[in-house]
């Protein structure tokens, strides 16, 4: 007993120290800000959010009340500190690694005999040991330890062991009923708990009835097993899982009714059912290859994007995971495990097929239950040979020379998921001249600009626009020279947004641009063709009243017109905006209505010093000076 607590000790602590650059990492704008940072939902605990976290679905999509409970949680103690975010995913995933170490060792002891599993369990330690080292360090863990976001793979994870354990010990010969039945509580809990986190495992009950047939030895699969009583039973046994398991329903229907914030990129059109077979084979034949490829990982791949179904590569994965089923399927009495495996794998796989959305990634996270296949077999390959000292001897080292490898890539990808900027850089590198990368390009720019790195923004937008010319980057391109004073360079970017896509606020700021360069009169046609699209726009509508009652050319003034503009605003505005009132000033000036003219300009002022706007409260100072001398504003 105490070389299994060393030796699970050992597993966490290996585990920490392989991901422990994680620490030091901040939240990425790869979800975590959606996730967290701008989540105030779950920035406390009260009986509002509470209630918020158990009855939405459509804000991420996904129902998984219980992983919005340990965000807040975390905020509760820490607040939006990203290293406490970071070691709560760390912590789970040490934990994960023990268990893992937990289950395969019994699954070991299991497949060597039908009773007592007490005799084998020593000699299934090592092996069993080594598998959990294996999936713990290797490099396809690190999008779920590193992303913030992905706490639930850990926490579903975490559930499902303690699930899996508790099932398993209720099966044992020499137990009590009441302490079978408490297990098997234990276990259908645990799974709920799983569910709640993140329907993940929905076919969860089909792992359990594989286990019943090879490892448990709960029933024979002769000629005639439908009939077998004892079936009967294990299947009413299921129907609690398979019950929770329906939860995924309400993530289905979320995926029918999206947040406006988790909205799906385009990515050609829709699926048909051929296209959606193709793609889950593709699917589940890339996770038998990844795992032992683990290079030039990416937070994103694009196959699934955009593809065509008669590729060879998909009817190449289609051959491999028929094939493989009909495989195990002939050969069920000589390899049963086989087929639990390949059931298994099949079945954990099934939440990442992508068969409700459309486009689809194969994210590194998605090998996160899965991967626990391959852990398997490795540890069941070394319990195979491990009674003979030789060969046993050469196994194991090369087990920890293949984790020592892997551990030391994983350690070398927790460097890129340090901030929002070195994941993108890297994210470009790696998809090459992949003229998806454009999307990612534009979010680089936005990121360098914040940090007022500007020709480096200017540089990545212009690439961008290269490689796939599209109206929000050319929009944000214009953003960025119009904050730093570049009115020309602005305008040509917000006109060559224009002619892309006619957007009301684009052409609310390329009138802006042609005001600021004294080309008035287009100005005010961009002015109202952003009003013919969006008549409460709230800002077009100031500055085309401002235009109209202050131009220094008489053909583009119009006072009355002014007048119902800036009424029309300060209605929209409840006369909270200092802008607002401003163009009702002038408009009345226009007018020769001076006396209102000073006392609203001296409501714009009151309200610009409110707001701490003192350059635009000297603004209108002036303003109510030139209307107490009876002269109206000319620019």
């Amino acid at each position: 007993m105490r070389r299994d607590w060393i030796t699970g000790l050992v597993l966490f602590l290996v585990t920490v120290a392989v991901f422990s650059r994680v620490l030091a990492a901040h939240f990425v704008q790869w979800d975590d800000d959606i996730s967290v940072t701008q989540n105030t939902s779950v920035q406390g605990l009260d009986w509002g959010r509470v209630g918020w976290m158990f009855s939405d679905a459509n804000y991420a999509m996904r129902y998984k009340p219980l992983t919005w409970l340990v965000y807040a949680l975390v905020h509760q103690c820490c607040g939006l500190s990203p290293f406490a975010y970071h070691l709560v995913n760390l912590v789970f995933h040490g934990l994960n690694a023990v268990l893992v170490f937990v289950i395969i060792r019994r699954l070991l002891a299991l497949s060597g005999t039908a009773g007592d599993v007490a005799p084998t369990l020593h000699r299934a330690t090592l092996p069993a040991a080594l598998g959990a080292l294996l999936w713990a360090c290797h490099p396809l863990r690190v999008e779920p330890v590193a992303r913030i976001t992905d706490l639930t793979y850990c926490l579903v994870l975490l559930f499902l062991m303690i699930s899996l354990w508790c099932y398993l010990r209720a099966w044992e010969s020499h137990l009590e009923a009441r302490t079978h039945r408490l297990l098997y509580g234990c276990s259908v809990a645990a799974y709920a708990l799983a569910m709640l986190t993140y329907p993940l495992a929905f076919g969860w009950a089909l792992v359990l009835l594989a286990l019943d047939w090879y490892l448990l030895r709960r029933f024979e699969a002769g000629a005639a097993w439908w009939r077998d009583a004892r079936l009967r039973g294990l299947l009413r046994e299921k129907v609690p899982f398979v019950l929770l398991g329906g939860l995924v329903l309400a993530t289905l229907f979320a995926r029918a009714n999206p947040s406006t914030v988790w909205a799906q990129p385009a990515g050609g059109p829709a699926l048909d059912w051929f296209g959606r077979g193709m793609q889950a084979f593709y699917v589940w034949a890339y996770y038998l290859w990844r795992p032992w490829a683990p290079f030039h990982l990416s937070p994103v791949y694009t196959t699934l994007i955009d593809f065509n179904g008669n590729n060879w590569r998909f009817w190449l994965s289609a051959a491999l995971v028929l094939g493989s089923t009909a495989l195990v399927v002939w050969k069920r009495q000589r390899w049963p495990w086989a087929l639990v495996l390949w059931t298994s794998y099949l079945t954990l796989l099934l939440p990442a097929l992508g068969l409700t959305e459309h486009p689809h990634y194969t994210s590194d996270r998605y090998d996160y239950l899965p991967g626990l296949v391959w852990a398997l077999v490795v540890a069941a390959s070394l319990w195979r040979v491990s009674t003979r000292p030789r060969l046993f001897a050469a196994a194991t080292v090369c087990a920890i020379a293949l984790a020592a490898f892997w551990a030391s890539l994983s350690f070398e990808q927790m460097r890129i998921w340090g901030n929002t900027v070195s994941l993108l850089e890297y994210a470009v590198r790696e998809l090459g001249q992949d003229p998806r990368r454009s999307d990612l390009r534009r979010r680089l720019a936005r990121l360098y600009a914040g940090e007022g790195r500007t020709s480096d923004a200017v540089q990545q937008f212009r690439t961008s626009l290269r490689l796939k010319p599209d109206a929000k980057t050319y929009q944000a391109l214009g953003e960025l020279f119009e904050r730093n004073g570049d009115a020309e360079a602005a305008l040509t970017n917000y006109l060559a947004s224009l002619e892309l896509s006619p957007d009301p606020w684009v052409h609310s700021r390329a009138a802006a641009q042609l005001s600021e360069l004294g080309r008035t009169g287009e100005a005010i046609t961009h002015y109202r063709q952003a009003l013919h699209s969006q008549p409460e726009l709230v800002p077009a509508i100031e500055r085309l009243a401002w235009l109209l009652a202050t131009d220094n050319q008489g053909q583009n003034r119009s006072g009355a017109e002014a007048l119902q503009l800036a009424e029309r605003a300060c209605a929209l505005t409840h006369r909270q905006s200092a802008a607002g009132l401003g163009a009702l000033a002038v408009a009345y000036a226009e007018l020769g209505r001076f006396s209102e003219a000073t006392v609203t300009a001296q409501s714009a002022y009151d309200r610009a010093q409110a707001a701490g706007e003192r350059k635009l409260g000297e603004k209108y100072r002036r303003l109510i000076e030139l209307f107490e001398a009876g002269r109206p504003c000319r620019e």
